[in-house]
């Protein structure tokens, strides 16, 4: 036990001082373990999205490192891991059809790996404590686009710098004020042995970087070679446009002086569906108004609200995420906001929000 824990302390004391060297400094930073092959365990539950997953499984699974025979030549052995064994519906993003995938293995019986990938995803209550085990364990976890989410939810991610998809990096400095958001950047090493991508194609240089990590720059470059795979991003690290910290809309500072309104709104769909909950968050801010709406029925958690204005008794406020465009104008007294939310094609539909009492507002 004492010489798998010091093991354990080298292999991350030899990922720090290496990430602290810079770029091009990684070879031997990870170890590959002493007979067998490098497990990979690629998350999957509902909605996953396909080039999140597939991109960092076919990166692994042409890694050849020409130290022996063929088997010997390819070091990682990827396996999917889900909830349980029954069929998942993948996506292609957004509402981009996928493909049904049936996981090697359930959380509960799969192998424990050493590396974990995480795509975005909708998740699973099972998903949280098998990470955080994971990570007692010194699996190396590497999220990919919205998957951060998945790991910021087992609490893995706080005080860390992390990034995620370009269009979520507002909603997680919203939602996890704590963490250190990035943008511009392709992945963060969010700790020696956390690993957070941006968006989609951004895990294919998260997943050369891990190869790095193992086996330097030469192997993830013939890798990078063998895919055809021209991104520099695994080297650079190099997003579009200046990378820069991402604040919460509402500070932490200010968390304990916002308003909470609920309410519900009648989705503007084509098709009748149930009520959708609304909680609206509100803070004054240097002067001037901040704001962040949840829907969680629609996975909507501390979108942020832009042009927030409140003035003698009216208030406005624009929503613009990648479903598109929402603007709400009404009235606002002590304890009531009422509206009607404009939707991008035009049509209407009231909202009406109530004031929550206090200890609603301290849930958050």
């Amino acid at each position: 036990m004492i010489r798998m824990m010091l093991a354990v302390l080298v292999r991350m004391m030899l990922v720090a001082i290496a990430l602290a060297a810079g770029p091009g400094v990684h070879a031997g930073a990870l170890q590959p373990p002493e007979g067998r092959k490098i497990r990979v365990a690629v998350v999957m539950t509902e909605g996953a999205v396909v080039i999140d997953y597939a991109g960092p499984w076919e990166v692994f699974a042409n890694v050849h490192t020409g130290t022996g025979d063929m088997d010997r030549q390819m070091p990682f052995e990827l396996y999917t891991v889900g909830r349980d064994r029954q069929p998942i519906h993948t996506s292609g993003g957004g509402m981009k059809p996928g493909m049904t995938v049936v996981p090697d293995y359930a959380f509960a019986d799969a192998p424990a790996p050493d590396v974990v990938v995480v795509g975005a995803q909708s998740g699973d209550e099972q998903l949280g404590p098998w990470l955080r085990k994971l990570h007692e364990q010194h699996a190396l976890i590497m999220s990919v686009c919205t998957g951060a989410f998945r790991v910021a939810e087992a609490g893995l991610l706080d005080g860390k710098p992390a990034t995620t998809y370009h269009a979520s990096l507002q909603r997680l400095a919203n939602q996890y004020p704590h963490i250190d958001v990035r943008s511009s950047v392709r992945y963060v090493q969010s700790d020696p042995l956390i690993v957070t991508a941006g968006g989609l194609s951004s895990g294919i240089d998260s997943a050369l970087h891990v190869v790095e990590l193992y086996y330097g720059a030469q192997v993830a470059q013939a890798t990078a070679d063998t895919m055809e795979y021209q991104g520099q991003g695994w080297k650079t690290n190099v997003g579009a446009g200046e990378p820069k910290q991402v604040l919460p809309t509402i500070p932490l500072a200010y968390r304990d002086h916002e308003t909470v309104w609920q309410g519900t709104l009648l989705p503007d769909y084509p098709k009748p569906k149930p009520e959708m909950p609304v909680v609206l968050h509100l803070a004054l801010v240097d002067g001037q108004y901040r704001g962040t709406i949840d829907a969680p029925t629609e996975s909507m958690i501390g979108e942020p609200l832009d042009d927030v204005r409140v003035d003698h008794g009216s208030i406005h406020f624009t929503l613009a995420s990648d479903r598109g465009r929402v603007d709400f104008s009404g009235t606002m007294t002590a304890d009531r906001i009422s509206g009607k939310v404009t939707h991008g094609g035009g049509s209407s539909t009231p909202l009406t929000l109530s004031k929550a009492a206090p200890s609603s507002q301290a849930a958050r």
